[in-house]
């Protein structure tokens, strides 16, 4: 499923012409050697999984590498790049999303439609799109994933290899610049799947990306690690520490291994960082991987910080994957994490609710902090289909081998793997998407299913009290929601940001808010000015194009006003790619 397959920078050299990056991106060529027209470079693989028993828990200390200043960053050359390979499909649990869509939930008293939604578009501006990647970075890329920090002012927008920070009006102040060199990494690096996020209580910006190298032949995955920067104040603008933690695993079956999809959270006490681990030649799973680190001395830029990691966790007897640290605000007992199950990729009506506790062992090096699951009941999400959106065309030489190819107007929606979360006032908020049913439309869609998980503990652990206290569905007739976020805001309600696209309505930037936990209105804040024309949306790339991974969005403490960005079609783009971010902040009621 389109979740498992990593970024991957396709180089060449400046002579052989514009060069190609992104998850799921199928090379036309390699360095000189293009492949035949119609030819297919590499095809999806279904991965088998391994459950290593219950997790194991170490003690270790990371160093600090260097530093970063986004004022200083140049645009690249792409010059220097070296050639890579894609990397295939990855499914952690057996099974390929080609066999068809699995019964979908019915959305029958949930159906939102255009219309006023409560609170106010206070603000509402572009963010990194195609064209400025280009610029920055020297080749297209696809797709964008979405990373998004807001507070003391500012606003951080990681896209997946580049980045801009911006004042609350729109203006940037730093940037666009290429994420390579701000984590420190070389050109040649394979980087993606950023986060940034912004912690009000230390006055600190963090942000995470992961690193991966091939070897020689392009048949194996050599290293990889999560970078880790740290900025010295509240102004992303200026200089941050870079750290670096280790994830080939050498000691796990298959390692060194690829450390997918890295998931940033923060509470008061430390930060925590969630991969998803494939073994080096990409045909095992090994199950999440959490990474625990002192926030304390993170916030100090200690030369050494110190970390406990928890390997390969199992949840319901099967790998764990997508575990959703939460971000958290105020005084909490634990540190918060949710992860939908699925194993069969069909559908499934359960939830896994994770407490990390004894948190403050790990900047003490006494003791460790125990982390605990509880699997719990909710309302029914499964597998979604693609989205069917206008057709395109892509002119550029990377579409088909110099000659243009049209696009099938095919999207990737998400899988059913829950996105990013949030703890607040003692609810744990999260979302995916969901094939859903509709009264009155002849068509599966993709939509969401929402969840406000009540969780407590036992001592250590998480307890059988914890509930799931309000759920429900989010779906639009006729259309197609792509990759939620969701936040809560002081006043406890929910605000939600998704692209939006149908068979006639062009990929949209799409929001919606819930007063008295009820979701009944969808309002566009950017829409679509035409088809997707990427690359990855032709023939030749496997016919259904690459949207970003997961959208994003940050609350402002202490207000009603939460930032969100998503992805849309805001131009004609490169030749190649014309996806664009939409970043804008609501104030609630």
């Amino acid at each position: 499923m389109a979740r498992w397959q990593r970024q991957v920078q396709v180089r060449r050299s400046a002579r052989v012409g514009v060069a190609v990056a992104g998850a799921f991106v199928l090379a036309a060529a390699m360095a000189a050697q293009a492949a035949p027209s119609g030819a297919s470079v590499t095809s999806g693989k279904t991965v088998s999984v391994r459950a290593d028993g219950a997790s194991k828990v170490a003690r270790s200390t990371i160093r600090m590498v260097g530093t970063s200043d986004p004022a200083s960053i140049k645009a690249s050359s792409g010059a220097s790049r070296r050639v890579s390979r894609p990397l295939p499909v990855l499914y952690p649990h057996g099974s390929s999303s080609k066999g068809g869509v699995a019964p979908a939930v019915s959305a029958a008293k949930l159906v939102g439609r255009p219309g006023h939604a409560s609170g106010s578009l206070i603000r509402n501006f572009d963010g990194i799109d195609a064209i400025q990647n280009k610029a920055t970075a020297g080749f297209n890329l696809e797709p964008p994933d979405e990373g998004l920090g807001a507070g003391n002012g500012f606003v951080a927008n990681f896209v997946n290899v580049t980045a801009g920070i911006y004042q609350t009006d729109g203006r940037m102040v730093a940037g666009p610049f290429y994420l390579n060199p701000f984590f420190g990494e070389p050109d040649a690096a394979n980087i993606s799947d950023p986060r940034v996020f912004y912690d009000s209580s230390s006055h600190r910006w963090f942000a995470t990306v992961v690193e991966y190298q091939f070897n020689s032949d392009f048949t194996a995955i050599t290293e990889s690690h999560v970078d880790l920067a740290v900025s010295r104040s509240a102004n992303p603008a200026h200089h941050w520490n870079l750290y670096q933690i280790p994830t080939s695993n050498l000691t796990h079956a298959g390692c060194p291994c690829l450390a997918d999809y890295p998931i940033l959270g923060v509470d008061s006490q430390n930060v925590y960082v969630s991969t998803n681990e494939f073994t080096s030649n990409e045909s095992s799973f090994n199950g999440a991987q959490l990474y625990v680190l002192s926030k304390s001395q993170l916030e100090a830029g200690s030369s050494a910080v110190n970390l406990v990691y928890f390997q390969n966790l199992s949840e319901a007897g099967a790998p764990a994957f997508h575990v959703q640290p939460a971000n958290e605000y105020g005084a909490t007992h634990a540190e918060w994490l949710m992860s939908s199950l699925d194993p069969n990729n069909t559908n499934d009506h359960r939830l896994g609710v994770w407490a990390v506790t004894s948190r403050r062992s790990v900047t003490s090096g006494h003791g460790m902090p125990a982390l605990s699951v509880k699997t719990i009941h909710s309302e029914s999400y499964a597998f979604p289909p693609n989205a069917q959106t206008p057709k395109g065309f892509c002119p550029g030489i990377d579409c088909h081998n110099g000659r243009g190819a049209p696009t099938t107007g095919i999207l990737q929606t998400d899988w059913d793997a829950m996105q990013e979360t949030q703890f607040m006032h003692g609810q744990l908020i999260g979302a995916l998407n969901t094939g859903v049913t509709i009264p009155g439309d002849p068509a599966t869609r993709s939509g969401v299913a929402w969840f406000d998980v009540h969780p407590t503990l036992n001592g250590a652990t998480v307890a059988a009290g914890t509930h799931v206290a309000h759920q429900g569905y989010l779906s639009v007739l006729g259309q197609y929601i792509l990759y939620p976020h969701i936040n809560m805001t002081d006043n406890g309600d929910l605000a939600l940001t998704y692209g939006l696209t149908g068979p006639s309505t062009f990929p949209s930037a799409a929001y919606s808010v819930a007063r008295n936990n009820s979701f009944k209105f969808v309002k566009i804040a950017a829409a679509g000015t035409g088809p997707d024309n990427g690359f990855t949306a032709t023939r030749q790339y496997g016919g259904a194009g690459r949207w970003g991974d997961y959208s994003n969005g940050e609350i402002i403490p202490g207000t009603n006003r939460v930032w969100l960005a998503t992805q849309y079609i805001p131009n004609s783009g490169t030749g190649n790619s014309n996806w664009g971010n939409r970043i804008f902040e609501l104030k609630l009621p």
